[in-house]
């Protein structure tokens, strides 16, 4: 009796593309970019901006070029199968994402160049020749080079997407197992255990508060003060540039001549560039024209053209007609364009007109104040605010009178399909954030400056600019930081200008202000708040209720873990530091003084000298009896208890309780109020800065008189302070 043989499943086709066959699958590939755009296999160039399908793609290209010759073929082979392939099952095993979004890509296979780089530099010529040995020597190599234990997990994870492929690859193409994939290996058996002081911390650094309250300062004066003038200038400028003609009229030239003519009778000078107000006499030319003079003039020949309504060529020849008829006075110092200027800076004109020639710059300007307002203020991602869209933000009026500004628009970083794959092109967001007023005026003054429908385009031409055709239409990352780069450039010469040094903004340690620190830099400042030039001050609180309202519907709302992180963070600083005021002696003072020594000594035992990580923080935030917020602008601690708060109308009972004090509602009533040694030392140098300013007599009666009333209160306050100040023993025990 014959047996039948079990049915035996077809051999894997092996990756091997035809030279002509295109490196992307079509369906991954940005819409509407034509075939003969994209790269071929044979390509030693592969653009993976063509699968990005957002507005802020910039070039992105594998070099093959940079692979070692004896590897090139093969890992082009292993790079075409993870475009095109569906993921095998060892992959499915070990990462979280099978399609790659193109910055992973670009990752992945960078780092595959630089593993056959290294290999070729050990004498080996074939990725099949690879032995577990090599791959274990390569980790060693990886750990000399110092980079963060995670970055080299990441590598070995991007080598072992090489091996997972090996089913589908050319015998010569496939890599061995990696010794870290065996079933009883673990990945810290060949990078060490991961002891990185800041693992899972967000290192993005804060940008600092010296730096970003004038910047806050300029953008927010710019966009509700000067955005009128910098939109009308914009637009007539664009008007005039709009009635210059494509070609000549015959027969139009004597029109530019009688303009000047006329120009030069009233006394009213020929429009021209500003700073070139410097000219000579040319001896070689006027030689060269008969003895006729000739000057070295800018005149603003699109300017004059525009007004005219002929062509830069036709009023360039009328000069040349008039050229022994005009001279140096003829010609102006710029060519201010016909808008009137209502903006003002500390009660003066901010500038007395604006030029023809620097509209355009002017107009970024404004765009780079309504980038950084918006990106700030909201707690978007960079690449939310970069693809927000016209008429996405709308104003909602609720019973009871209050309003809130709503923008709609999309999301990126969770936007994912039914297999948990990034989706290149993000999705829109079903709820919207919800933002201050500041942020939607910034958002109405785009509206007006340009008709894009991008509300941050490339740039502000009637048509974006593109290097190559696959970038999309939004501005990038990089040239956000470089506008802001120039906005504040701009805002120091204005400081300057309008002597206001003191509004100056400073470099910022950290290096580039990039809009991908604004985030964290507004969950820093909701829970620190520090005074002096900070725009806005108290608004900070309603900053923090949007975001709320933002978020909280979400349930991947990492912004609330940012804003959760940095309020640990500040309760972390006050705690220590108060703790410290206390060991060195100081006295506190207030009927919340046994709860801050209290707190500080709680502190002091459970967190004092240990990690602060995630668990940490969020066990500092839960615990009510460490709710301690510093006030410095009033001179005071709040030992928050909702119960007792008078910021709190109902006093922790209402659908909402507050969970931190309302600053801009203290009450200094409040049961919830301790006072320092070192706040009071404060509140003496006020006193001190009053008496001066009043003494010098500079401020009007009505304002030195509130003055003397701040001065009246805060003196009770240190002689209330002094009398019922407590200390803390050497035994932890208060003592009067």
């Amino acid at each position: 009796m014959t047996i039948p043989a079990e049915p035996t499943e077809p051999a894997l086709p092996l990756v091997d593309p035809a030279p002509e066959e295109l490196v992307f699958p079509r369906q991954r590939v940005r819409p509407g970019m034509p075939d003969e755009e994209l790269p071929r296999f044979r390509d030693t160039r592969w653009p993976l901006s063509f699968l990005n399908h957002g507005e802020t793609v910039n070039s992105s290209i594998i070099e093959w070029a940079r692979c070692p010759e004896s590897f090139r073929a093969s890992m082009m082979r292993g790079a075409w199968a993870v475009l095109n392939l569906q993921a095998p099952e060892a992959l499915l095993r070990m990462v979280r994402r099978t399609v790659l979004s193109p910055d992973s890509l670009r990752k992945v296979f960078a780092e595959w160049i630089a593993f056959a780089s290294w290999l070729d530099d050990q004498g080996i010529t074939a990725i099949s020749d690879v032995t577990s040995e090599d791959m274990e020597e390569y980790t060693r190599h990886l750990r000399g080079k110092g980079r963060s234990w995670a970055h080299d997990a990441r590598t070995l994870n991007n080598l072992s997407r090489l091996w997972a492929y090996a089913p589908y690859l050319q015998p010569q193409d496939r890599l061995a197992m990696p010794p870290w994939e065996e079933p009883s290996a673990e990945i810290k058996e060949f990078l060490g255990q991961n002891n990185d002081p800041k693992q899972g911390e967000n290192t993005l650094p804060v940008i600092h508060p010296a730096t970003m309250s004038p910047l806050l300062v300029w953008a927010l004066r710019v966009v509700l003060d000067l955005a009128p003038d910098i939109i009308a200038a914009r637009w007539e400028h664009q008007r005039l540039l709009d009635r210059i003609p494509d070609r000549a009229v015959y027969g139009q030239r004597s029109v530019a001549v009688d303009y000047l003519r006329k120009l030069v009778a009233k006394g009213r000078p020929i429009p021209a560039y500003r700073g070139a107000l410097t000219r000579s006499l040319d001896a070689a030319h006027t030689k060269r024209n008969g003895g006729s003079r000739a000057f070295r003039a800018f005149p603003n020949l699109r300017m004059i053209a525009g007004t005219l309504g002929l062509t830069a060529a036709q009023v360039s020849n009328a000069l040349h007609m008039l050229r022994d008829e005009l001279d140096e006075q003829h010609f102006g110092d710029g060519a201010p364009l016909n808008t009137r200027i209502t903006g003002a800076i500390n009660g003066k004109p901010w500038t007395e007109s604006i030029d023809f020639q620097e509209a355009q710059d002017l107009a970024l300007v404004l765009s780079a104040a309504c980038l950084i307002v918006t990106g700030y203020l909201s707690g978007m991602r960079a690449k939310e605010v970069l693809h927000l869209e016209r008429d996405c933000c709308t104003r909602e009026d609720r019973p009871g009178g209050t309003t809130r500004y709503m923008i709609a628009g999309r999301y990126f970083k969770t936007a994912t399909d039914e297999d948990g794959n990034h989706l290149p092109g993000g999705e829109v967001r079903d709820d919207p954030w919800t933002v201050i007023e500041p942020v939607h005026r910034a958002i109405a003054a785009l509206e007006k400056l340009h008709d894009h429908r991008l509300l941050f385009p490339r740039d502000l031409s009637r048509i974006p600019r593109k290097v190559t055709a696959e970038m999309g239409d939004a501005m990038t990352n990089v040239t956000a930081s470089d506008r802001i780069e120039a906005f504040i450039a701009w805002a120091n010469r204005m400081a300057l200008a309008h002597d206001r040094p003191h509004e100056m903004i400073p470099e910022d340690p950290e290096g580039a202000i990039t809009l991908v620190r604004f985030r964290r830099t507004v969950a820093w400042y909701i829970y620190r708040q520090p005074g002096g030039r900070i725009a806005l001050g108290v608004q900070y609180g309603h900053v923090a209720t949007a975001m709320g309202e933002s978020y909280a519907g979400r349930s991947r709302s990492d912004m609330l873990q940012v804003l959760d992180h940095e309020h640990g963070l500040a309760l972390a600083d006050t705690l220590a530091t108060a703790a410290e005021r206390l060991a060195a002696g100081e006295g506190i003072s207030g009927p919340a003084a046994g709860r801050h020594i209290d707190a500080a000594r709680e502190f002091q035992n459970k967190f004092a000298g240990t990690y602060m990580g995630s668990r940490q923080l969020a066990a500092l935030r839960t615990n009510p009896k460490l709710q301690v917020f510093e006030d410095p602008l009033a001179f005071l601690t709040c030992n928050h208890d909702p119960f007792k708060a008078l910021c709190d109308p109902h006093r922790g009972r209402g659908p909402n309780p507050q969970q931190t004090p309302d600053q801009s509602r203290c009450n200094p009533a409040c049961a919830n109020i301790s006072r320092s040694d070192s706040q009071i030392e404060a509140a003496r140098r006020a006193v001190a800065e009053i008496d001066d300013e009043v003494a010098s007599g500079i401020n009007p009666y009505p304002i030195a008189r509130r003055q003397l009333q701040c001065k009246a209160e805060l003196v009770q306050t240190i002689e209330r302070h002094e009398a019922e100040r407590v200390f803390v023993d050497p035994a932890n025990e208060a003592s009067q």
